[in-house]
């Protein structure tokens, strides 16, 4: 994958936590995107494998990128 910023090649990897792992318009006290409404949950929480996303590394622009299109990025869904 391309950096949308420079155009360098991206490094692909993951984004782990024990967590699930979501998007939120702002930090809550409470964390779990079911309940804080617009949401985007990357990665559900798997108790037997924890929460993972594919995301992508430009080290030369320090940007991550992850693409939840689909959830085509939660590693405990993907195909």
């Amino acid at each position: 994958m391309k950096c949308p910023y420079c155009d360098e090649e991206m490094e692909q990897g993951v984004i782990q936590s024990p967590h699930e792992i979501s998007w939120k318009n702002k930090k809550y006290f409470f964390g779990k995107a079911e309940f804080h409404e617009g949401s985007i949950v990357l990665s559900g929480l798997s108790m037997l494998k924890g929460s993972a996303t594919i995301a992508h590394c430009c080290r030369k622009c320090e940007k991550i990128i992850i693409d939840y299109k689909d959830s085509s990025c939660d590693m405990n869904h993907a195909k």
